[in-house]
């Protein structure tokens, strides 16, 4: 079976030097992983995600917006003219689909939603989205895969079958974030640059650096790629 070719990306991905390098000082602490290996490489996990101030920034700031009424219209408003509204009935339509299905649904209907970067959105490059803020105002290629974990975690799929992958999109010469959801064993790709659910087996030209849930997140040792490029940022 041919590997999937991608297609004509909507927008370049920014990903922080600083979070590529800070594996790097983190990696001593690392321990073997024990899911199946994402994109070839060999991973390495670990629970300590203190560093990753991003993550646990916008991680934080969703369950704030959830508890604060975020997945309720305010007085009277139908569910589909406020964010937090159409998020509720994204997760509820999602919740009734069997899961391969409900993987390929969250992927088509958040790739729907306009690219916009960060700098233009925020005024800051950094930035990483909730899913209410990227529904309100579009996003880049983590909040994509950041909203689609986290539809999918509200569905009731375990944390530990889903993650965010921080990449080398080795074919543009760019960095790049994808969801990844484990389904029976199979690790399926959900990429804003792909129409389709791909399996992680027919991708040939992604070289993560780590990938990241709430449980902790993995490191990944793959080719001369990561050493030169990680040496080329210090």
């Amino acid at each position: 079976m041919r590997p999937f070719t991608p297609r004509r990306p909507r927008g370049a991905c920014a990903v922080l030097a600083a979070a590529i390098l800070m594996v790097a000082l983190l990696m001593p602490g690392l321990a073997a992983a024990r899911t199946p290996e994402l994109f070839h490489t060999r991973e390495q996990f670990s629970t300590d995600l203190g560093a990753f101030t991003k993550w646990n920034k916008v991680v934080a700031r969703a369950d704030r917006q959830a508890r604060d009424g975020g997945t309720v219209c305010p007085g009277s408003a139908p569910a589909g003219d406020c964010v937090a509204g159409r998020w509720a009935a994204l997760v509820a339509g999602l919740a009734a689909l069997p899961l391969r299905e409900r993987v390929a649904q969250v992927n088509a209907l958040l790739n729907r939603v306009p690219y916009v970067s960060a700098a233009d959105n925020w005024h800051d490059a950094d930035h990483w989205e909730t899913p209410l803020e990227f529904l309100a105002k579009g996003g880049q290629c983590e909040d994509y895969a950041i909203a689609k974990i986290m539809a999918l975690a509200a569905t009731g799929v375990p944390e530990e079958a889903l993650r965010l992958v921080v990449l080398r999109d080795t074919s543009r010469s760019l960095d790049h974030a994808v969801a990844v959801v484990y389904v029976d064993g199979e690790a399926l790709v959900l990429d804003n640059q792909l129409s389709d659910v791909v399996p992680a087996t027919r991708i040939g030209w992604y070289v993560p650096y780590y990938s990241i849930n709430r449980t902790g997140w993995w490191n990944h040792l793959s080719r001369d790629l990561w050493t030169d490029d990680l040496a080329a940022r210090r």
